[in-house]
């Protein structure tokens, strides 16, 4: 690429400033490129000030970038004594191009030979650098020298603006500048942004992502976030970046389940887990529970749960044996636990007690820690070995010691009180074991053998023995015994006996006999079996039974039982001879072979009914050999007439009165009288009442009921008759009304009673005195008007005369015509 630089110095002709600018200007249009410029101070100035001046005019102090540059301005700028100060100075010890702050490469210097030194003087700080110009030896070449020297001020002026490069730094050339773009841009401005495919950012199951953008939508640095749902850990835990490279800086991760360390089935117990999502992970559950005399230890929970962290919630625990209470040594005695302190008092395990040489443990000798953390047997004690008081019934002990203080080689002698004799060893020795030398002697009372007891009978003695006698039992003198027989027995003997010295009953033991009842006679016609041994005939619980001869029955018991009262369970019975019923029905006349009071077997008898009625059922019967008859015995049925028919309007009321509304079915007997009866209005036609006469028919036919007439009413003259009927029966009415100038003497509503009468006398219509009045008037006022009036009332008098024909016509009619058909009104008439 083509350049155009410029070279000025502040001083000089101001034409040729001009000229030089002018040329530089049209050199950078030419080529289309921006360039920079060379300016030096005409003073000398410390490397501070000259650099504050560079600033203040200009870009900067000069930055050499190539040799290419080194060359051009070692060729146009003029040689001065004191040389001149670039843009280069010792920063914390590292050579700095100050206007960019960038450490000065190695590939970058052009120190003269043996610089930099510091300075040869000691103690000196050479930290700037000058640069030899228009110089004999080492021309261009750089020279670090004391910042407070005066040297001329080398400045450029940039060819670089603020949007010369978007995202780049622009780097200064001779004739041009160029973008250096900053990583992941390119582009001749570093306009353009590197893209990475947006479809790499993949969401993970159980997860989510989040993406923040510096320079555009997954450009370069745009950077992914992801995380994951509780219980699930990335796979990675680094952001996915956007690089220059147009690639993720990293793979998308995956959100795995969370996994807990395993828990492990603690000694001496169990685990019982539940995994919802996997083995050991987020939201398992195991349950600790420890075997019988162990209980959890090293937690106070029995449940634990993977939490989301990938810990436990608690550290697994683990099961110890219970511990029961500590035993104490006994007084006198032992105590031996084992060998193993740590399980001495632990569950399971078994101390030992026991005791000194004369002393004997009382209570277990072996306790056993329970899963209840408890010993399983009371603490025993050592007590003093002695011998039991030695006691009996009736035995007298004397001993050479207390009888509380019993010890060893003690001896004691025995003998019985008065009525008893000893049974064993007269004296005895407490030996070492606490046990007599030989057994504690009994004392046996003196008395008699058991007594026999008799076949069915119950002994009592007294005093009263624990349980049945039984041979060998011993009965002591004065012992009596009451003897008793079970039910339906009696005692043939002594009641009671006594034990009497040297051991004899006063008495021997009784019988007990069955009771007898009276002996049993035979029946007449009939037979008695009590069974075949005479001996027991009649006895206790024995039974006899009884039969009849043919043609008797038994009355009474079968059956009969001797009794413990001696007495038999039922009378005796007897054997009748079998007889049939006498026949009885109501109204049946019943004639027998033989007298009614002895209708053996065969016998016949005739039936028939009395006058007025007729048999239902057999005419004969006969007895048969079981008392019965061969054919049931007939009834009698009254003969009646048939339900009378009631007419309509009407009643009836027979004799004897029915017990309900007469129906069809029903009977009526001969003899029973009807008599009928009308309704209000009505009158009857026909019989008054019937009889039910044989063979079961009335009399005569029923009545009818028909309704109370009156006499027709006509009209009354001048006037009209309106009936609610044409043919005028009870209850029937008639209105009367007048024609026009007539009123009406009377009733003007008449009603048909129940006897056939109208209520009231007929009613007339009478001329109005107005009417008559007028027409006295009209006739003195002269033969005209006279004739006139006389002409209109003639026609009127037709008038009325037509309209009462047409009432009466009307009257006769079912149709009721309307009123205005009968107003006698001039008004009506025109």
């Amino acid at each position: 690429m083509e350049f155009c630089f410029g070279l000025l110095q502040t001083r000089g002709s101001k034409s040729s400033w001009i000229s030089l600018t002018f040329l530089c200007s049209m050199l950078c249009m030419w080529s289309s490129v921006e360039c920079w410029e060379y300016f030096y101070s005409d003073n000398t100035m410390n490397w501070q000030d000259a650099r504050a001046w560079c600033k203040e005019n200009y870009t900067d102090m000069v930055a050499i970038q190539n040799q290419q540059e080194i060359v051009h301005l070692n060729r146009w700028l003029p040689w001065k004594k004191t040389y001149y100060w670039i843009g280069i100075r010792k920063v914390n010890t590292v050579w700095t191009w100050v206007g960019t702050n960038k450490a000065l490469t190695k590939e970058a210097t052009n120190w003269a030979k043996g610089e930099p030194n510091n300075g040869k003087s000691k103690g000196s700080h050479e930290d700037c650098v000058e640069m030899y110009i228009q110089r004999t030896q080492e021309t261009g070449k750089w020279n670090d020298e004391r910042c407070g020297k005066l040297k001329t001020a080398l400045c450029y002026a940039a060819a670089c603006k603020s949007d010369s490069c978007q995202n780049g730094e622009c780097v200064e050339t001779i004739n041009n500048h160029s973008c250096a773009c900053f990583e992941g841009f390119y582009g001749d401005q570093c306009e353009h942004v590197v893209e990475c495919d947006k479809k790499d950012v993949t969401v993970p199951d159980k997860g989510s992502v989040h993406c923040t953008h510096t320079n555009g939508n997954f450009t370069y640095d745009s950077e992914c976030q992801y995380s994951c749902e509780e219980g699930y850990q990335m796979s990675m835990s680094r952001p996915l970046r956007c690089t220059a490279s147009k690639q993720w800086s990293e793979k998308p991760p995956t959100c795995e389940l969370v996994q807990c360390q395993p828990m492990s089935k603690p000694a001496r117990g169990s685990m019982t887990c539940s995994d919802p999502l996997g083995l050991s992970s987020f939201r398992s559950t195991c349950v600790f529970t420890c075997d019988e005399g162990y209980e959890l230890a090293g937690t106070l929970q029995n449940t634990l749960q993977c939490e989301a962290s990938g810990l436990w919630n608690a550290s697994q625990p683990f099961c110890v044996a219970v511990q029961c209470p500590d035993l104490q040594e006994l007084d006198n005695g032992l105590l031996n636990c084992g060998d193993d302190a740590d399980v001495k008092f632990s569950y399971g395990n078994t101390c030992s007690f026991s005791c000194a040489p004369g002393y004997q443990l009382v209570g277990a000798s072996r306790v056993t820690c329970t899963s209840a953390a408890e010993w399983s047997e009371r603490m025993p004690r050592c007590e003093a070995i002695t011998c039991q008081k030695p006691e009996e019934a009736h035995l007298i002990t004397e001993c050479s010691r207390p009888f509380n203080d019993l010890r060893p080689d003690s001896t004691c002698s025995f003998k019985c009180a008065a009525g008893f004799e000893l049974q064993g060893a007269h004296s005895s020795q407490c030996s070492e074991d606490g046990q007599w030398s030989k057994a504690i002697p009994a004392c046996k009372a003196i008395g008699c053998p058991a007594p026999e007891i008799p076949s069915r009978a119950q002994i009592s003695c007294s005093p009263s023995l624990s349980s049945p006698v039984s041979t060998g039992t011993p009965h002591p003198l004065g012992m009596v015994c009451i003897f008793s027989c079970d039910e339906g027995h009696e005692l043939q003997g002594a009641l009671s006996m006594e034990c009497a010295n040297p051991g004899q009953w006063t008495s021997a033991p009784p019988n007990c006999t069955a009771v007898q009842c009276p002996d049993l006679q035979e029946l007449d016609n009939g037979l008695l079996n009590c069974g075949d041994d005479a001996n027991v005939r009649f006895s206790y619980g024995n039974t006899c039974s009884f039969s009849c001869a043919p043609g008797y029955q038994l009355v009474g018991s079968s059956r009969v039982t001797c009794t413990s009262a001696a007495e038999w369970s039922e009378r005796m019975p007897r054997c009748e001879a079998i007889t049939c019923q006498k026949p009885e029905e109501a109204h049946l006349i019943t004639e027998c072979s033989r007298p009614f009071n002895d209708l053996r077997p065969d016998s016949t008898c005739s039936f028939k009914c009395a006058a007025g009625f007729e048999l239902q059922g057999a005419h004969s019967s006969q007895c048969s050999e079981d008392g019965q008859w061969s054919k049931a015995i007939p009834a009698c049925k009254a003969i009646g007439c048939p339900a009378p028919e009631i007419p309509s309007r009407a009643q009836i009321s027979c004799s004897p009165s029915l017990s309900s509304p007469v129906s069809t079915g029903t009977p009526h007997p001969l003899g029973m009288v009807c008599i009928f009866s009308c309704d209000e209005g009505h009158e009857l036609q026909g019989a008054l009442s019937m009889e039910c006469a044989n063979p079961g028919q009335w009399t005569s036919a029923p009545p009818n009921c028909t309704a109370v007439r009156c006499p027709l009413l006509e009209s009354p003259e001048n006037g009209h008759v309106n009936c609610s009927n044409i043919d005028p029966m009870f209850n029937s009415q008639c209105s009367f009304t007048c024609n026009q100038d007539y009123s009406l003497d009377g009733h003007d509503l008449l009603t048909c009673d129940r006897n056939g009468n109208w209520t009231g006398d007929k009613p007339t219509c009478k001329a109005l005195e107005s009417q008559l009045a007028a027409i006295a008037s009209g006739t003195a006022t002269g033969a005209a008007l006279a004739f006139s009036g006389l002409s209109l009332a003639i026609w009127i008098m037709k008038r009325l005369k037509q309209n009462a024909n047409k009432f009466e016509l009307s009257s006769n009619s079912d149709i009721e015509p309307p009123h205005t058909t009968y107003r006698n009104s001039i008004d009506s008439l025109i």
